[in-house]
């Protein structure tokens, strides 16, 4: 799943529209079926794209911040990293509990901020780890990009929750 992604994000990275277009519904994908593999479930390639069935959500909370970060990041960088962690759970609320682009953005936002710390922290060490996977020829993303979703993964089942098996 980590090589699907790194792949489709190559290759859609040529221009900023088709980047939008697959990069949300792809990373609710991979939480999907991080949370499946929680849960016990069998997990298969296929179920990257399940993300796609969350496509205007997925889409709509990328590009918003996507567009926040960089002011945040034009604002002196710090605030960069802060929006980047307040709005880190988003695709996995829209995975997990249907919602849309700006309830799961908020419910994001309003977790995160009581740790917010520890979640600016968590972007800074996720970073270093997919910086580390990009110095290995860029051979290590297939694995750190994926390690990167399954923390995200247990940082949100630890503070949300998953809901049962369905």
């Amino acid at each position: 799943m980590g090589l699907i992604y790194l792949v489709i994000v190559i290759v859609t990275s040529s221009s900023l529209v088709g980047e939008f277009l697959f990069l949300g519904p792809l990373q609710v994908g991979i939480f999907l079926a991080c949370f499946k593999k929680m849960r016990g479930e069998t997990v298969r390639i296929g179920d990257i794209g399940q993300g796609f069935t969350f496509f205007v959500a997925a889409v709509l909370s990328s590009i918003l911040i996507t567009v926040f970060s960089f002011i945040g990041f034009l604002l002196c960088i710090i605030p960069g990293f802060i929006i980047i962690a307040l709005y880190m759970l988003t695709p996995a609320f829209i995975a997990e509990k249907n919602l849309d682009f700006w309830s799961a953005m908020e419910a994001s936002r309003k977790t995160v901020s009581q740790y917010l710390l520890e979640f600016v922290l968590l972007t800074l060490v996720l970073l270093g780890i997919n910086l580390l996977g990009a110095l290995a020829l860029g051979v290590g993303l297939v694995f750190s990009i994926p390690l990167s979703f399954a923390i995200i993964a247990a940082a949100y089942d630890e503070l949300v929750g998953l809901e049962p098996q369905s």
